[in-house]
């Protein structure tokens, strides 16, 4: 079994939440009206979230890993459609990224991951309408 070092699991959300700050930028641009709104709240959230990661990772005596210039989105955001699937899927990747940091975590800090990964989990339902089907659900 790999055993992940709490701050090894900050710099991975660290870097899924700078991936997610990129990539709504790019869905912002796709959509309009309350929708666009709501990508750019979103944003706003992970910049916030990233900024406490940093400052987690540096309390931690480690130097935060920076961001990327540009990320791979995984399809091209042509759309309002693709723009939402686009959402989707990086507010799931970040859920699964936040569990794993409440793993590493303790106490406090274990709630607030635990949180964050549920905000996540709402925020992708909300832009595709479906929640997503598990592995080996019937």
């Amino acid at each position: 079994m790999d055993v992940v070092s709490r701050t090894d699991a900050l710099q991975t959300v660290l870097a899924g939440t700078d991936a997610a700050v990129y990539a709504y930028g790019v869905v912002a641009a796709r959509l309009s009206g309350s929708e666009r709104s709501r990508a750019l709240s979103d944003m706003a959230a992970h910049r916030a979230a990233r900024d406490s990661l940093a400052a987690q990772v540096t309390a931690a005596g480690a130097v935060p890993t920076p961001a990327a210039a540009a990320y791979d989105l995984q399809r091209d955001v042509v759309d309002a459609a693709s723009a939402r699937l686009v959402a989707a899927l990086v507010e799931d990747r970040l859920a699964g990224q936040w569990a794993g940091l409440a793993g590493q975590s303790t106490a406090a800090d274990r709630t607030s991951a635990a949180t964050a990964s549920v905000a996540c989990a709402v925020r992708q339902v909300s832009w595709t309408s479906k929640a997503p089907i598990w592995n080996g659900a019937a």
